[in-house]
């Protein structure tokens, strides 16, 4: 029986993983900037994608040939087999779970913002898969691309495995390993995030439109048509999240033009715990409608005022490594809750019967004094 913790030696280099209408004129300006280089042909960045993620090219696609290849029929299968283990015990519970317990949240469009996201771009869909934004942002590199002349020149014997494993924890422990993940990205032809992305949409039933890059290179944005024939966009911000380094990264100026919406944080070494990310602590409380989380997120403390708490799953404490983080106020707020086992894993508790997470929604704002006249109303006396 596997250990419900990850092993020690592995787990000790996890990093923080690391529209209505009106929606969509407020995004305006800020995916405006995002497209100031061409965009790639939407076919072949699509094909590409599918190609990494172990799907059959299309008849007559440039990639037809290269599917013959004994690397790619070995990747063919096992990503097939990552993926439906995936899809059993996560994707399918959590979007279940998702519609009864998130309901409105669920369907919304609002954008959502997943901190420390790694190579994780599958979890936030997950859980908001109708957002017209996910922003991500984290200090993985963001790589290029795929593309048919990158697959043709790759060593695919070498480079395909490095895929698969770059997101083997992710799909199978719900958290990524940060120094795994950056050996295994450090490719010249398919490393960095956007290809790991890319699979990750296409294998959630999404075709790839377009790739949008900022004029500051801060940014790289996928543009891609959701299941249900929707545009989305998913756009990632390789910075540092530390204090000092997150004010001068782009990040929060962006974040700050489109509309507030759910934030998502797990696996994130509890480093919202300390006094290095205030910076990003504050501004994830000023942004957020949401924020799901486990208890490696912000503390239930900094939910003071203004936020309603929901409970899922039994707080265990942290694992090992991370024992001085445990929260107290938290254990017993979840014990007094009796809250709802959760039917995934998620987080560094990859085992569903040890798993939890908080649900943090902000409490609705009263109107102003200008907003009750403007309605008729007289302000009270």
């Amino acid at each position: 029986m596997p250990s419900s913790e990850p092993p020690h030696d592995l787990v000790m280099n996890v990093r923080f993983l690391l529209l209505p209408l009106a929606s969509a004129l407020t995004l305006l300006p800020a995916l405006a900037s995002l497209s100031a280089e061409p965009q790639e042909r939407s076919a072949e960045l699509d094909e590409a994608a599918r190609f990494l993620a172990g799907l059959p090219p299309l008849p007559g696609s440039p990639l037809e040939s290269l599917a013959s290849h004994p690397a790619w029929q070995e990747h063919a299968k096992e990503m097939e087999k990552l993926w439906e283990y995936f899809r059993h015990f996560q994707l399918d519970p959590i979007r279940q779970w998702s519609a009864e317990f998130l309901e409105a949240s669920f369907s919304s469009t609002s954008p959502v913002f997943y901190p420390f996201s790694g190579p994780d771009a599958i979890y936030p869909r997950c859980f908001f898969p109708y957002a017209s934004l996910y922003v991500l942002a984290s200090r993985e590199e963001t790589g290029v691309p795929p593309s048919f002349a990158g697959l043709q020149s790759a060593d695919l014997a070498w480079e395909l495995p490095r895929i698969r494993q770059s997101l083997q924890w992710l799909l199978q422990w719900s958290f990524s390993v940060t120094k795994e993940t950056r050996r295994l990205t450090a490719s010249s032809t398919l490393g960095g995030m956007l290809p790991l992305y890319s699979l990750l949409l296409v294998r959630d039933g999404c075709r790839l439109l377009s790739v949008e890059r900022g004029p500051s290179g801060g940014s790289t944005c996928l543009l891609f048509q959701g299941p249900e024939g929707r545009e989305q966009r998913l756009c990632y911000f390789s910075v540092n999240l530390e204090d000092g380094a997150i004010s001068s990264s782009g990040l929060p100026r962006f974040l700050q033009t489109i509309p507030a919406g759910p934030t998502l944080i797990k696996a994130a070494s509890y480093l919202l715990h300390g006094s290095g990310f205030s910076e990003l602590r504050r501004l994830i409380l000023a942004r957020s409608t949401l924020v799901l989380q486990d208890d490696s997120g912000i503390p239930v403390r900094f939910f003071a005022g203004g936020w309603t708490l929901r409970f899922f799953g039994l707080y265990q404490g942290p694992i090992r490594i991370f024992r001085e983080f445990y929260q107290p106020e938290l254990a017993t707020l979840t014990a007094n809750a009796h809250p709802p086992p959760l039917p995934f894993g998620f987080g560094y508790r990859w085992k569903r019967e040890e798993a939890s997470l908080i649900v943090a929604t902000r409490s609705p704002r009263p109107p102003s004094t200008a907003t009750r006249n403007k309605e008729g109303r007289s302000p009270p006396r």
